[in-house]
């Protein structure tokens, strides 16, 4: 080698590391954060993690709302367009894709043609949903397909499942399918149930592994519902309204001293698992949300009101007109004809003749205090949506006529929880306690909130003792015979009211019954209300009678009251 070709040689090998040498002096220098800026964006990227919904347990810790896995079928267009055309000469990937087609069609009900469609249509895309809320086990059978293509996938997500399904679906109520609470309890306490959703820039290393963060879950809620109680309520119900071709029916069962609901639903229901399949109708609590006049076992409230204001003593005598009675335009009728009752026969025998002469003697202003005390025009504050607080008139907008009305539960506008509210008042001797369904609400073993009941006393204990010796008579020898159990003392009240419609009352009819049990140490409020029954009867005393004795008889064996035995003494 010459010298000139020599010093060629090395002067190319000089400027090719000087160059070098400036171009990493450039990219490690000059355009450091431009480059590290490019590595980090191809190493990372953004997601979005969410922990579990909060889960829901009734009374004794069984679950009523979980979560469990669910996945969405996808496609990637872009990927199975290049794949095609890679193995475009391939008899082997043509076969593999159609036979692959045919098991989609075959266990998810996708047809090829849509397929066909969604690629032709997102050729650029690289990721399509062809089916969302696919089981686990039609995730296994295509995943593990021998036939399986690369171009298509799943996600995983987790939804929501009800074990009770449509047993408590009016209660717990359902979420959307973003997770968020639509009705019942999943909506009202969503703001605890929904876990942390968190957005994070996740970096891989080398290995492509990395940490991530771990959002909170939900917080999860214990309820004062007992599934068992909820069940069986919910069975008789229903077979109460059939077997009365009622239009629909409600019932709730209610501890009177802490206010806990321990059973609550309408019929007709709608299983919360498949909402999407029902309309409002089926979906909304009735027992909370329809307001209806109550008829009969509204005089509740005006014996309450006539003796604890101590206008009557509770010994007086009523003309109750044999039977009707006109008042200003109106005439006032009884179903049976009493010339003069005493005062607590008015009611035992259910006199709205009686009971109207109580109310016009008592007075709107007193009457209306006791409407008041008694939380009627307001809502109860029960944790669950769509209360409706029931509709009472304005003071001064009531006569004579619009006072004697209410007096037997016309003209005034109630729901079946506010009357559960009324009666648990005479049940626990005297306090207004208002009525819920949360119990606790905790995270992992730790209790963030506990409900504590708040009571105010609103009747004299003098005048308890005489409301429930009238509603202990009203179940002896009164309308109420048939809410009577063998082998424990029970007092209530029934009530038949006529149904208004477009301002006018028509020949349909509500059948209630309410009242508690055991007489003497009562331990539950249940109402009953049937409405419109076109088969065995109108009345609360046929009809809602004796589904309260049927509720109320479980109730006490499930809990094992200890039974009345004066019963057994008499007989």
């Amino acid at each position: 080698m010459n010298l000139t070709r020599f010093k060629a040689v090395v002067f190319l090998i000089f400027l090719g590391f000087l160059t070098v040498l400036i171009k990493d002096f450039r990219i490690q220098v000059i355009k450091s954060n431009y480059y590290k800026r490019l590595l980090l964006k191809s190493i990372t990227h953004t997601v979005q993690l969410s922990g579990y919904r909060g889960l829901i347990f009734d009374c004794k810790n069984r679950p009523l709302a979980v979560n469990y896995p669910s996945y969405s079928f996808f496609i990637d267009p872009y990927y199975f367009l290049k794949l095609n055309q890679h193995y475009s000469n391939s008899d082997y990937f043509k076969l593999k894709e159609k036979l692959f087609f045919q098991d989609i069609e075959k266990v998810l009900g996708v047809s090829e043609k849509q397929i066909e469609r969604v690629i032709q249509n997102k050729s650029k895309d690289r990721f399509v949903v062809l089916k969302s809320r696919v089981s686990y086990k039609e995730y296994r059978a295509l995943k593990d397909d021998p036939n399986f293509i690369p171009a298509f996938g799943f996600v995983k997500s987790f939804r929501r499942y009800y074990p009770d399904g449509e047993f408590s679906a009016h209660v717990i109520g359902f979420c959307f399918k973003d997770g968020k609470g639509a009705e019942g309890l999943e909506n009202y306490y969503d703001r605890f149930l929904k876990p942390e959703k968190v957005k994070e820039r996740v970096k891989y290393d080398a290995f492509k592994f990395t940490d991530r963060v771990i959002p909170k879950n939900g917080d999860n809620l214990k309820i004062t519902l007992n599934q068992d109680v909820q069940d069986y309520l919910h069975v008789e119900l229903e077979k109460c309204v059939k077997e009365h071709e009622a239009d629909f029916g409600m019932a709730v069962v209610v501890n009177p001293y802490d206010g806990s609901v321990i059973a609550m639903d309408s019929y007709p229901y709608y299983n919360n698992n498949e909402y999407w399949k029902y309309s409002y109708d089926y979906i909304k609590n009735r027992t909370v949300s329809t307001v209806f006049e109550p008829g009969s076992v509204f005089k509740l409230l005006t014996m309450s009101a006539a003796l604890d204001s101590g206008i009557f003593k509770g010994n007086e005598l009523i003309n109750c007109e044999n039977g009707r009675w006109r008042l200003g335009r109106k005439v006032i009728h009884d179903v049976e004809r009493f010339r003069t009752l005493s005062f607590q026969n008015v009611f035992v025998y259910s006199s709205n003749i009686g009971s109207a002469k109580i109310a016009l003697k008592l007075g709107k202003k007193i009457f209306y205090r006791y409407l008041y005390r008694f939380g009627l025009g307001s809502k109860t504050g029960i944790d669950t949506v769509s209360e409706a607080k029931g509709i009472v008139k304005d003071i001064f907008s009531v006569g004579k006529l619009g006072l004697a009305n209410m007096a037997f539960g016309q003209g005034i506008g109630v729901t079946l929880i506010q009357l559960a509210d009324m009666y648990s008042v005479i049940a626990n001797g005297g306090y207004r306690v208002k009525p819920h369904i949360i119990e606790e609400i905790f995270r992992d073993n730790e209790t963030l909130y506990r409900y504590k009941p708040h009571r105010i006393r609103i009747l004299k204990p003098s005048t308890i003792e005489k409301v429930k010796s009238i509603l202990r008579k009203v179940v002896l020898y009164g309308t109420g015979k048939k809410a009577a159990l063998k082998d424990y003392e029970v007092a209530g009240k029934t009530g038949t009211a006529q149904i208004a419609k477009n301002g006018k009352y028509v020949n349909e009819y509500v059948a209630s019954f309410a009242g508690f049990a055991p007489y003497k140490d009562p331990k539950f409020v249940i109402v009953v209300s049937i409405f419109n029954p076109k088969k065995g009867g109108i009345y609360g005393g046929d009809v809602a009678a004796p589904l309260f004795a049927k509720l109320m008889e479980f109730v006490l064996h499930y809990y094992g009251v200890k039974q009345d035995n004066d019963l057994y003494l008499k007989k």
